[in-house]
């Protein structure tokens, strides 16, 4: 435990968490016999989406501006990035079984009928809520913006990391939950900064989600986002890494004193306060 816990002093990960709360990195020596890799699972089909296996639910929004709100996911499947933290490896992690195993192509009127079917408030003044989640969803952008006329009275949130561009009609209609990626992603930079997107995203309406676990995370946010791509302080959220609520509070005590000198938002997730790392939550 003492060694666990020296790794979190360290890296602002915690090692000691329950077996079942699985994160990118436990699989970096993972192998997945062949007979499970098809390459023609991963096709996605003209007007359709590549689904992960979470598929759509109905929960509270756990992260960024909208914290709290009852909202519809839609998690789709794939992704540019390998976030060595992630906790939805599920959706594109090739040394995974689920991976290969799990994604559906659905239509995309299968997929309006699926997010209608899972709102459940009957009150008609409350505001539906849908959040494309992925992996990558701009990797699908055409088939969202299908989707996105077919639920003109649906407020419609995009969470990406900031490396693909938009189209048009989503920077008009929808909230961007961007969270660009940091080196404690171990993603190369090159891969994970792309000025153009982070400009436009700036531009309309947007929040910048920063996944952090030191005060040195901070100080790399204002040098690579904030001071090269002007990005509006008020758009700024801090979000301490964490599979757990107390994985998640370590961390935001780590750098929560350096945050409050700097003005900027920080928030939890609040997913796994009531929840853990489970899924379709």
């Amino acid at each position: 435990m003492v060694k666990k816990d020296k790794e979190l002093s360290i890296t602002g990960i915690d090692l000691a968490v329950e077996k079942d709360l699985k994160r990118a990195f436990d699989f970096q020596d993972a192998k997945v016999p062949s007979g499970f890799k098809d390459i023609e699972r991963l096709h996605i089909k003209p007007n359709h989406f590549k689904v992960s296996g979470d598929g759509v639910f109905y929960t509270l929004q756990g992260e960024g501006d909208s914290m709290g709100k009852p909202a519809v996911f839609l998690r789709l499947h794939l992704c540019n990035l390998r976030c060595y933290w992630c906790d939805a490896w599920y959706t594109w992690n090739l040394n995974t079984k689920e991976f290969w195993m799990e994604s559906n192509n659905w239509s995309i009127k299968k997929t309006v009928q699926t997010i209608k079917k899972a709102w459940p408030v009957k009150n008609i003044h409350l505001q539906k809520r849908l959040v494309i989640t992925g992996g990558e969803p701009l990797l699908q952008k055409n088939t969202i913006d299908q989707l996105i006329d077919m639920l003109p009275d649906w407020y419609v949130e995009i969470e990406t990391n900031g490396t693909i561009m938009p189209t048009d009609k989503m920077l008009k209609r929808c909230q961007f939950n961007c969270s660009p990626k940091l080196e404690n992603s171990r993603n190369i930079k090159s891969l994970r900064i792309k000025s153009d997107v982070l400009d436009a995203l700036n531009k309309v309406n947007s929040v910048f989600k920063f996944v952090v676990m030191t005060e040195k995370d901070i100080d790399e946010i204002e040098r690579d986002f904030v001071k090269p791509y002007k990005l509006d302080i008020n758009k700024i959220i801090i979000m301490p890494q964490g599979v757990t609520s107390e994985e998640v509070s370590k961390n935001a005590r780590r750098v929560v004193e350096k945050v409050k000198r700097k003005g900027y938002r920080l928030l939890g997730r609040l997913q796994c306060d009531i929840w853990g790392a489970r899924r379709r939550v």
